[in-house]
């Protein structure tokens, strides 16, 4: 049965159901699900004397052959991770704990974990599985081959190539194997399940849902999709398997709308596609790794197929509409823009941001692809590059570990902070060029570590943390016979950079405060720093470090910093790069809540930023300053830093904007000024304070307001109370 030929599956009698799913999804409370914990308990016992990529690739497979099926939860489309929605999926190859991130974004899940973990599986896995090595996710595999060509294929090219090799590349071969059938035998449960249950069904529209599903599972994805709901299926199980298989952060959908172009409808406006879709994002909603806090699936639609040839089509604005349907913070969308986008996508992604969707989010071809072809990526790859975490870059199948941080984290606050408070004489230190040589010093000795371990993880994680089933959807790996930390065609180090503005500020702050007007000294500026600025010459000493030029209002005097700390920057790595025989490396701006959690440990800065508090949220100004400068002063700064050059991992720009007085045409000027400057990524908020306050006293009636910051996409309702306030003290400044 088909959409077109199926009366009650018509994709416009699913809005009513497609609204319920979401109201009985979104008010679901937390839970913890053992059943992948007990099942991978039991094949690890039962399979303990296997290799390690066996052992993992059965317990895979014993998983999804006894795991409980949910077609009830959500039955336009079959999959799930856990038992029931919004229940955590334990992977206790990884350890037992709870993320701070997702705590600290949402209030309550403090020991959800604990609370619920039995005694005899936390004794098991003592001494066992990865210890914590394990940094998963941050890729896009090569769904574009799961829905045109089918998991068959992939089997039988493993096939081809089962017997060649080492006795361990053939073993890895095995494993690849086991996890594909694996996979297909699970869509046959699905088919099966699916048409028991609308044996069964009274309601018409779900008894077609469940009867179309039922066929589609027995099709996809071991072959060919033959439809655009088939496509969207075979997207979800594999997308899904690959979270069960322990990927416990941002594996990314890619770009769907280019995977599923053959099934575009002829009228890119049609209502009905959007629905469907609607209902396949509320799907991967309920992606429960993390319950609630699972918020960094990504999709990637529009952009440029070459750099004068669009790649959207009518499921582009398909997917815009979806979004505005589904109103979830997770899958979170993404826009590529460049300048042959059609008008009606453009005029469409305006209306959406001005309207306080908050999405889509935004990147900018000419700038990324650049990057990306600097790094060494050959000009036709580059153009197929997507968003493959909070807002990092990458691959799709070719590409993950550029986007990680396992080479590094750049933190400039912190180290700046540390020179300064450690140094025994801070006067003996005579202009900003010398704290820049005690600067990149410091880093250079952090960052050369930092790729030491990142070269024995390399040869740990493939044996400590195997992915069979992502390593045979990635490039190369089948013919290799090997896990996809080894084999991907593009393995650039990867690194992540934050206070990236907190630092030019201090900077901006030290030079004319104490170098150049000699208002007060280093040494009276690092003792107002231990005091928390709490003296009557502490709180003058910040006044004045304050008033400074800063980041973020089109001045060179402060954003010169910027490409000075830059450049450092690149000349560091690129000395290590030689030393250690890379080719590249990668740096992504990313955040998410970090900033707070940097903050918590940070004590009082040269920028006037008081101890304890949080440090910059995106590549734009820090909470601070950003209300006192113009949106395109903003910009103009973030322009200055090169992200085409330096991020060419990805950045995060957070721009506020006030909805009553923000129109679309604004929205459209503000972006392309950005890009044509050179901006890369623009996250963009139209949003109003007193329904931000309202949706704090009543949470109920708000559930479709979504937010976006610091690379964090979220129902507003959904955050914790200091996310909240943060959001709402950035508005309220406007």
């Amino acid at each position: 049965t088909t959409a077109s030929s199926c009366r009650p599956c018509r994709m416009v009698d699913l809005l009513p159901l497609v609204q319920s799913v979401r109201r009985e999804l979104l008010r679901t409370r937390d839970s913890v699900c053992l059943e992948r914990a007990r099942l991978v308990t039991e094949a690890w016992r039962r399979h303990e004397s296997d290799p390690l990529c066996l052992r993992r690739a059965r317990a895979f497979a014993h998983v999804l052959r006894h795991m409980t099926l949910d077609v009830r939860s959500n039955p336009i489309f079959a999959g799930n991770t856990s038992s029931r929605p919004r229940a955590w999926m334990l992977i206790p190859e990884h350890g037992f704990g709870e993320p701070p991130q997702v705590l600290l974004e949402n209030e309550g899940l403090d020991g959800i974990v604990a609370r619920h973990v039995p005694d005899d599986l936390r004794e098991f896995w003592v001494g066992r599985g990865s210890g914590g090595l394990a940094d998963p996710g941050h890729f896009a595999v090569h769904l574009d081959r799961v829905v045109n060509r089918g998991l068959d294929e992939e089997i039988r090219r493993l096939n081809a190539v089962a017997e060649q090799g080492s006795e361990e590349q053939r073993r890895y071969r095995r494993a690849m194997r086991i996890c594909l059938t694996a996979v297909i035998a699970w869509a046959h449960r699905y088919a099966a399940a699916a048409e028991a249950a609308a044996a069964t069904e009274t309601d018409p529209v779900r008894r077609a849902c469940l009867a179309r599903v039922a066929t589609a599972c027995r099709h996809v994805p071991a072959k060919p999709a033959r439809t655009l709901f088939e496509g969207l299926q075979a997207i979800v199980l594999v997308q899904l398997a690959l979270a069960i298989e322990g990927h416990g952060w941002s594996v990314s959908v890619g770009s769907p709308d280019r995977i599923l172009s053959r099934f575009a409808p002829a009228d890119p406006k049609n209502p009905e596609t959007a629905i469907l879709i609607a209902a396949f994002f509320l799907k991967l909603t309920a992606n429960s790794i993390f319950g609630r806090g699972s918020k960094t699936q990504a999709i990637t639609v529009g952009g440029a197929a070459a750099p004068d040839r669009d790649g959207s089509n009518a499921l582009t604005y398909a997917f815009l509409e979806a979004a505005n349907l589904a109103r979830v913070g997770d899958p979170h969308l993404f826009l590529r823009w460049h300048p042959t986008l059609p008008e009606d996508l453009r005029e469409r992604a305006a209306e959406l941001l001005a309207a306080g969707l908050s999405m889509p989010l935004l990147i900018n071809d000419e700038a990324t692809v650049r990057g990306f072809i600097d790094a060494g990526v050959t000009p036709e790859e580059a153009w197929r590059y997507c968003v493959i975490g909070c807002n990092e870059l990458g691959i799709p199948g070719l590409s993950a570990e550029s986007a990680i941080c396992r080479a590094g984290n750049i933190l400039y606050l912190d180290v700046l902070n540390h020179i300064l408070l450690e140094h025994e004489s801070p006067d003996s230190i005579h202009s900003p060029d010398q704290l820049l040589v005690l600067l990149e010093v410091a880093l250079a000795r952090r960052l050369h570590t930092d790729r030491t371990r990142y070269i024995t993880l390399q040869h740990q994680l493939p044996e400590t943390a195997p992915v069979p089933l992502a390593s045979a959807l990635m490039d190369g790996c089948i013919e290799a016979g090997a896990d996809m930390i080894g084999a991907m065609k593009y393995r650039f180090p990867g690194l992540y950079e934050r206070q990236l503005a907190n630092a030019v500020d201090a900077l901006s702050a030290l030079e004319h405060v104490v170098f150049r007007e000699r208002r007060f000294t280093l040494s009276e500026v690092v003792r107002a720093m231990r005091e928390n600025f709490a003296s009557a010459g502490g709180r003058r000493c910040r006044q004045a470090l304050l008033a400074a030029p800063r980041w973020g209002r089109d001045d060179p005097a402060a954003d010169h910093w910027a490409r000075r700390l830059l450049a450092l920057r690149e000349h560091v790595l690129q000395r290590i790069d030689r030393e250690f025989g890379h080719a590249g490396h990668m740096v992504c701006h990313v955040v998410r809540s970090l900033h707070h959690l940097d903050g918590q440990r940070i004590a009082a800065s040269p920028d006037g930023r008081l101890a304890g508090t949080p440090v910059g949220d995106s590549l734009g100004p820090t909470r601070e300053r950003n209300a006192s400068a113009s949106p395109t002063a903003i910009l103009n700064s973030v322009a200055r830093a090169e992200a085409g050059r330096f991020y060419r991992g990805g950045t995060n720009v957070n721009l506020t904007l006030a909805r009553d007085s923000t129109r679309s045409p604004q929205v459209t000027a503000l972006i392309e000024g950005f890009f044509r400057r050179g901006g890369q990524e623009l996250q963009i908020n139209c949003l109003q304070a007193e329904q931000l306050r309202q949706a704090q006293r009543h949470p109920e009636h708000h559930g479709e307001l979504v937010v976006r910051f610091a690379g964090l996409s979220s129902r507003f309702v959904d955050l914790s109370r200091l996310e909240q306030e943060e959001i709402i003290a950035r508005v309220e400044a406007l």
